[in-house]
């Protein structure tokens, strides 16, 4: 006898709607070329940077080009990592470097020195560079490096990663993917890494229409299917958003699947808009806290929105000058280019890949700030 509860994803008390990534062909392909030459033994042209705001999926991508690789690439090595878990050069060392794979070189003591720029092992007495043990792992094996949430990256982690993989990288099959919001392209500047701007930068952002419908259609059918009408009024709620997609199709399935429904309608639709919508605004306001931490920053979303609105998008120059207009009198320009610069690295607006004018990042948060600020 089959347990269809136990079979079925979407039979009542089966748990969360099964994930689906949807719109991101672009990207993927991206991500595969860079990995033919890993994959190939050979040395990779640059390292990768995923960029965009936050809720657009990037983390998403990134675990599903992690996957990709353990299912398609079985002689490739890939290691994920996130600023938060490397604390120090030591931690750096052991995860790209890891001694185990070194213990043919190793009597017993293994320790870490460091430098400006430079990082490796000390063995015995003789020093290591971590760029020479890890051309010597990459050439055994291709080894990929993925780092998420990039942005908040340290200098002093930072700058050696960044060093060391450009070396590496001209002679070893060895990849670095860097994920972040769209501060860090800034960031990077800030470490001495000038080669960044010759880097593969993907963006990612929202969704077209037919890619939004895909993801909030295709986890549901062929069981649930969306009256055509309804479709329609919940990707223009969601605005082409991948979280807030996210969201909605959580909460069509929360109303949906328990009840047995087999059709998205008018009434699903209603409930699942009221939950959507408390959450929605329970982001926003995370975001606009951000803000609010500064009275200069507020001022600075305040006069971006008022000139967002009624426009699609803003050249950096508009942009810069809004901001400095709204700065208190005697503000110097350098502390008005940092609060455009933290806007941008909050998501609050920013310049696809391959664009010229910024854009907002969230869709309707610069309503949001308007009515809190304006009323």
């Amino acid at each position: 006898m089959v347990d269809n509860a136990a079979h079925n994803p979407f039979a009542p008390g089966s748990g969360q709607l099964p994930p689906y990534l949807g719109g991101r062909e672009d990207q993927q392909q991206a991500l595969r070329r860079m990995l033919s030459y890993v994959e190939a033994g050979r040395t990779t042209p640059r390292d990768v940077v995923l960029i965009g705001p936050r809720g657009n999926g990037k983390t998403v991508l990134l675990r599903w080009f992690e996957t990709t690789i353990g299912d398609e690439s079985p002689d490739v090595d890939v290691v994920w990592l996130t600023p938060s878990a490397i604390r120090n050069l030591n931690d750096l060392a052991t995860e790209l470097a890891p001694p185990h794979r070194f213990r043919r070189l190793l009597p017993s003591q293994l320790s870490v020195s460091t430098g400006v720029g430079k990082l490796g092992w000390e063995i015995g007495n003789e020093s290591r560079p971590l760029e020479r043990l890890l051309v010597a792992r990459c050439r055994a094996r291709p080894l990929v490096v993925l780092l998420d949430e990039a942005h908040t990256l340290t200098k002093d982690i930072g700058q050696p990663l960044l060093n060391t993989s450009q070396r590496v990288r001209a002679e070893a099959p060895f990849l670095l993917v860097l994920s972040g919001t769209p501060g860090l392209w800034t960031h990077l500047y800030t470490m001495d890494a000038s080669f960044w701007d010759r880097c593969e930068c993907i963006g990612v952002g929202r969704l077209a229409p037919d890619a939004s419908a895909d993801v909030l259609v295709k986890p549901l059918a062929p069981e649930i299917v969306f009256e055509r009408a309804e479709l329609q009024r919940v990707i223009e709620a969601s605005q082409r958003y991948p979280f807030f997609l996210q969201l909605l199709g959580e909460a069509l399935w929360d109303e949906a699947a328990p009840a047995g429904s087999t059709t998205i309608d008018a009434a699903v639709v209603d409930r699942a808009l009221g939950v959507f919508e408390h959450k929605r605004d329970t982001f926003y306001q995370i975001r606009y806290g951000e803000f609010g931490r500064s009275e200069m920053l507020l001022s600075a979303a305040e006069a971006a929105a008022a000139a967002f609105r009624g426009r699609d998008s803003l050249t950096e120059w508009q942009f810069n000058r809004v901001i400095a207009d709204s700065m208190p009198p005697g503000t110097d320009s350098e502390r008005s280019i940092a609060q455009a610069d933290r806007l941008k690295a909050l998501g609050f607006a920013w310049i696809p890949p391959g664009c010229m004018e910024l854009e907002p990042g969230i869709p309707n948060l610069l309503e949001f700030v308007l009515e809190k600020t304006v009323g």
